[in-house]
């Protein structure tokens, strides 16, 4: 089949691009960037000639993971606004073709699903470049097997997303030249078996995290190739394969669940002991380095971070077990303060619907450079999801003890060392909120911001933060926890320590609302004493049977959510069509659980390439 399009733009327009590499910059800390300077005079009959240009022509394809038609807008259209995890956000109108992905709407000819397709396409571009070349330089044998597995991992990565999205995409392994541009459709069983040979290469010749220098963190190592496998072959039902993988990452050594679920998403927190692969990005002022990932998913308007897209949903926000911390870390509201110590608050805007930000994309609001200058770092695979894979594949092999095992790993992680909760989302809360209260004397710096529902607080009585627009409906801030003043999150968690699930707790709130009279916002308060039953704080999963198999399915969602994966788990769990039909969405089952090929791509080929089913 011909997939001129894109090989043509890859022939035309990046074999230059990827002779003569992109800068690559490893992020170490925020003092420590390696810079990898191309060299702008070699041209491609002085290139790939010692280890210098090996390393370039490697640097180069790390460089194409930053790229906008790789990880921002068709990324995030294509997988958490397609799931349940998330809604298109901004406003209305902005870029409404992102719209077409949440209700299903779009077709073959839509712009973001080529994009997505050419720039995986232009990724293994660059790869099958330094994968031909690299090994007929005379350099040390060691070094030119880990450039060229660093590149084999990179290649299974685009194919990965390749065959989940669209399933059976052409096989090209080495660099075209203009009369091979007539390729096959391979099926989707043999792009997976190319993905498995490129990442058993790389991890027989990739170092461990460990092994490298301080100056290559970032690059792909054996732990991140045995996650990938263990993923695929998750993918593919292959669940012992599965298991042995994970178990491979598990007993390395070289990684751990991190105590506090929230520093992993913090710029401290960016290649922590949790991360087997994160793309690399930095702030500078010229913006080299540097990705949009944060930007179009950071706060529109005050303060102003970025372009408001790719909103947590309110059946994410929902399916959260009563005071999950990791709602807290996931999900940043309106009337909160960012989470960079910089004291500025989320504001209202009036121009948005339903508005929530991906604080897991969250950009500090100081950094270099302009806006779309990102330094996130974006976390492709943790170790929490090889964990979570381990108890899904244990599970399917007949093992549910080890499956149980697994999951509550996870789960008492998330704990972080709590044991109760009264099913509330406690928040600090801000100046913004204080100075709303006008004349009234704030009793409390601790607010509900989120009541589960059916959790014991909800049928205690207490209730979330509620507002519209300039006025308080509802907050409710805790005063004492059993005769124990509490007026912060911190002194609220520590007056819940000495409590056994199912004992209750006398809760004391003062409750303000408000009401515009003459034009002006009036405040009134009532004192409430509530008795609330405390429940287990995510309590260890005891089911089996398929009871286990949902929490598992569960744990993902909640664990992984707004970090691309959930819309892909879905359809490999056979869940899509019921999902999105549950949702009100028009979701076809038999159609939409594969992207259609790009309709430029079938025009240019005359029809020989094949499109999906029911497209």
């Amino acid at each position: 089949m011909i997939i001129f399009n894109t090989i043509h733009k890859a022939v035309s327009k990046l074999l230059l691009l990827s002779l003569i590499p992109l800068p690559l910059f490893i992020t170490v800390s925020c003092d420590s960037v390696v810079e990898k300077t191309p060299r702008a005079e070699l041209t491609s009959d002085s290139f790939f000639l010692n280890a210098d240009h090996a390393e370039q022509a490697t640097n180069a394809t790390y460089a194409k993971m930053r790229d906008w038609n790789i990880h921002v807008f068709a990324f995030l259209g294509l997988t958490d606004m397609m799931s349940d995890d998330a809604t298109k956000g901004s406003t209305p109108t902005d870029a409404a073709q992102l719209l077409e992905f949440e209700n299903f709407t779009y077709d073959p000819g839509h712009g973001e699903l080529e994009d997505w397709w050419e720039g995986n396409f232009q990724g293994i571009y660059r790869a099958n470049l330094a994968i031909q070349n690299i090994p007929g330089i005379d350099m040390d044998e060691q070094l030119r097997n880990r450039l060229v597995g660093e590149n084999r991992f990179l290649r299974a990565y685009f194919y990965m997303n390749l065959v989940r999205g669209f399933g059976g995409v052409p096989k090209i392994t080495a660099p075209l030249t203009p009369d091979e541009f007539e390729q096959e459709r391979a099926t989707r069983e043999e792009i997976y078996d190319l993905i498995i040979e490129d990442l058993e290469f790389a991890a027989e010749h990739l170092p461990y995290a460990s092994q490298y220098s301080s100056d290559e963190i970032g690059r792909a190592t054996r732990g991140a190739a045995h996650g990938m496998l263990a993923r695929v072959h998750l993918y593919i039902s292959d669940y012992d394969q599965a298991l042995s993988y994970a178990g491979e990452v598990m007993d390395s050594g070289e990684y751990e669940l991190v105590s506090d679920y929230r520093f992993i998403f913090t710029e401290d927190g960016e290649n922590s002991r949790e991360s087997l692969f994160e793309v690399q990005n930095t702030a500078r002022d010229d913006g080299q380095g540097s990705s949009q990932y944060s930007q179009v998913q950071g706060v529109r308007g005050t303060p102003n971070l970025g372009w408001g897209f790719n909103n947590p949903s309110v059946d994410l926000m929902e399916h959260y077990e009563p005071g999950d911390p990791r709602q807290k870390a996931t999900i940043l509201y309106v009337w909160q303060e960012i989470p960079d110590g910089s004291e500025l608050v989320v504001q209202d805007n009036v121009n948005m619907i339903d508005e929530r930000y991906n604080k897991k994309a969250f950009a500090p609001s100081d950094h270099p450079g302009l806006r779309d200058y990102g330094p996130v770092n974006i976390r492709r695979m943790r170790y929490s999801d090889i964990v979570l894979i381990a108890a899904e594949s244990a599970y399917q092999t007949g093992n549910e003890s080890a499956a149980r095992d697994y999951l509550n790993q996870v789960r008492e992680r998330a704990r972080n060392g709590r044991e109760v909760t009264i099913g509330i989302q406690p928040e600090d809360m801000s100046s913004d909120v204080n100075g709303f209260m006008g004349d009234i004397t704030v009793p409390s710096g601790m607010m509900v911001r989120y009541v589960n529902s059916n959790s014991a607080a909800e049928n205690a009585g207490i209730q979330g933060f509620t507002f519209q627009r300039s006025v308080i409906d509802n907050l409710d801030m805790i005063t004492a926890i059993n005769g124990t003043q509490v007026t912060n999150v911190d002194e609220y968690i520590n007056a819940l320590e000495n409590h056994n699930p199912g004992e209750t707790i006398t809760v004391d709130v003062v409750r303000a609302t408000q009401e515009v009279v003459g034009g002006q916002r009036q405040t009134s308060t009532e004192e409430l004493e509530l008795d609330i039953e405390a429940e287990a704080l995510l309590p260890d999963v005891t089911e089996s049977g398929e009871a286990l198999l949902e929490a598992i399915w569960h744990e993902r969602r909640m664990e992984l959510a707004m970090e691309q994966k959930r819309w892909f788990d879905l359809v490999r769990q056979g869940r899509a069509a019921q999902r999105m039909q549950e949702l009100g969405k028009d979701f076809v089952e038999g159609k939409h659980e594969l992207y259609p090929i790009p309709s430029n791509e079938i025009d240019l080929s005359q029809g020989k390439l094949e499109q999906n089913p029911n497209w």
